[in-house]
């Protein structure tokens, strides 16, 4: 298994009325599922971030907020993507 299978990220999900339980998921779903978020004309913005974790390390932050009307009966989704940094660069 190399750097790029293995669980690297995490993604929280939410709405407007329910916090779903985070998903572990490989650096290279994420990136697909970044590129799809950025070609949707459903999502109103996908903004990634670079900062630290907690002890210091290197961390990515990707943020994709969801159009309205999506969904039925649900006004307000967003996905929160953590990705060590290493897991992106790491090959």
């Amino acid at each position: 298994m190399t750097a790029t299978t293995a669980l690297a990220a995490t993604l929280y999900t939410r709405s407007s009325d329910r916090v779903f339980p985070p998903e572990f998921l490989s650096a290279d779903t994420v990136r697909g599922l970044i590129r799809r978020a950025r070609r949707n004309t459903g999502v109103e913005a996908v903004h990634v971030y670079e900062c630290a974790d907690r002890t210091g390390a290197p961390l990515h932050i990707a943020y994709v907020r969801f159009a309205s009307g999506n969904w039925s009966n649900v006004t307000d989704v967003i996905d929160i993507y953590e990705i060590p940094t290493a897991a992106l660069t790491d090959l």
